[in-house]
């Protein structure tokens, strides 16, 4: 059942075309959008967002979801056409898959993270995945299906959600809606993840990986089902794989010049990363890098350095982790990343001046940086700093004003300086951000009633309460 579930949730998220060759890929976006509008799309995804990040399934390590922000970005812009705003998130499921949600949110599984053998393979998925967005396959699998209300597809992706707390509850769920049509959609998906192939090989290439980085991964997969028996790996069940599928891919990408196209540190950063906290127990992850580093088993030592490093630090071993923290800025003395986890180290040793300033340099270096800015904002105001940290964050706000955590952290240092009614103003739009509709305006109101608040602020809370109750009656 849980694999059923699996293939629903692909059929609902990702949609159905009628076989098209894939040298005449059409351009579909007005008749689609005529079907299903971009707010409609947009506002599908946030919610279908809402309920994974209340289910607390998506990561929040910032530096992660940077990176694969970044690598998404790097792609989306060799299409040389206007684009509309993607989020890129990985959601802590070591499970092997991706999958592209309504309005341009694409998620990866740590699984497949630790299953990419190449930075190429990591972005092979993601061009795959907005080839999906790009070729509007949302908005043509809504015309497919016969128009249904936007209510009903809400509500069977609400049903495969509720797999994560009860799979059985959610298996009648699903069993009542599905009705036999199945087999249907599993013939128009064959096609479906040809087309997503083919326009991602091309921003592949154009964004300067090896194209063969797609097909590659997709090849492993496929040998590796010899070796799972019935535990097919969820990549495969999601995004069916055929060996006509394969050989076009295969073909596609080969078309291209051949070039070695070597991995940047930062993916094997993120993968130590994500490694480590894929562990049950920091003490495992210590473990796990202290023998990949005595047997040389690896293929970046400085990034399996930097995660025994940092299981180190989770395990609270602080001066064990020094000597090989040394090493890493001694080899790269301007990686924010190393920066932080000195700064870690130092806090965790009572050098909390050292360590703020150690950020506070790092972030001259780096001032756009976001998780570093919120990190080290983070720290500001855990230590009675926040008009400092509030500063720093107005700033990164102007910057990435859609970042939900900048307005929470912003929120707390207001709260710090008593300022209540920017705090709730603040609180209003992180909550706002997240899709909390009722929640923004209940903090608009606890905002209204406060008797300090003057006459321009009153017009600003009234505004942002219109809006949001006008999202509310939608």
């Amino acid at each position: 059942m849980r694999k059923l579930l699996i293939f629903v949730i692909f059929f609902l998220i990702l949609g159905f075309i009628c076989p098209l060759k894939a040298a005449e890929l059409p351009d579909l976006g007005n008749s689609s959008s005529a079907v299903l509008t971009p707010v409609q799309e947009s506002e599908l995804g946030r919610s279908i967002m809402k309920e994974l990040q209340r289910a607390q399934a998506i990561s929040d390590d910032a530096y992660v979801s940077e990176y694969l922000q970044g690598l998404g970005y790097r792609l989306i812009a060799t299409q040389g056409q206007a684009q509309s705003d993607y989020q890129f998130f990985v959601v802590k499921d070591r499970s092997i898959n991706a999958f592209a949600l309504p309005g341009g949110f694409i998620g990866v599984n740590v699984g497949l993270i630790l299953a990419t053998d190449s930075e190429s393979e990591l972005a092979g998925v993601l061009a795959h995945e907005i080839g999906h967005v790009q070729q509007k396959h949302i908005a043509r699998m809504y015309e497919h299906m016969g128009r249904l209300r936007l209510s009903t597809i809400a509500g069977m992706i609400a049903a495969v959600v509720l797999a994560t707390q009860n799979a059985q509850a959610a298996s009648g769920a699903m069993a009542a809606t599905l009705a036999g049509s199945q087999q249907a959609l599993i013939n128009f998906t064959r096609e479906h993840e040809k087309e997503a192939d083919y326009v991602g090989i091309q921003a592949l290439t154009k964004a300067g990986f090896d194209p063969m980085g797609m097909p590659s991964f997709f090849h492993r997969m496929y040998q590796d089902t010899r070796f799972y028996g019935n535990h097919t790996p969820d990549y495969l069940l999601t995004h069916p794989l055929t060996e006509s599928r394969l050989m076009a891919a295969q073909t596609r990408a080969k078309s291209f010049p051949y070039k070695q196209i070597p991995d940047s540190l930062q993916y094997h950063l993120m993968q130590a990363r994500v490694t480590v906290n894929s562990f049950s127990s920091a003490q495992e992850a210590t473990n796990y890098f202290a023998k990949k580093l005595q047997r040389g088993n690896y293929r970046s030592r400085t990034g399996t350095l930097y995660g025994y490093t940092l299981a180190l630090l989770e395990e609270g071993k602080a001066a064990q982790a020094k000597p090989y923290l040394d090493e890493l800025l001694e080899t790269s003395p301007n990686q924010p990343l190393f920066q932080l986890a000195y700064a870690q180290m130092e806090m965790m040793t009572e050098q909390r001046q050292q360590a703020l300033s150690r950020l506070a340099n790092t972030l001259q270096n780096h001032p756009n940086n976001y998780p570093l800015t919120f990190t080290y904002c983070e720290w500001l105001i855990k230590n009675g700093d926040a008009t400092k940290a509030a500063r720093l964050l107005q700033q990164q706000i102007l910057r990435k004003p859609i970042r939900p955590p900048l307005w929470n952290l912003l929120s707390a240092a207001y709260s710090q300086l008593h300022q209540p009614i920017q705090s709730h103003l603040a609180q209003a739009q992180f909550l706002k951000l997240k899709g909390d509709y009722t929640g923004a305006a209940t903090q608009l109101r606890l905002a209204k009633k406060l008797s300090s608040a003057s006459p321009q602020e009153q017009r600003q809370i009234d505004a942002e309460l219109k809006e949001i109750q006008s999202k509310l009656s939608t």
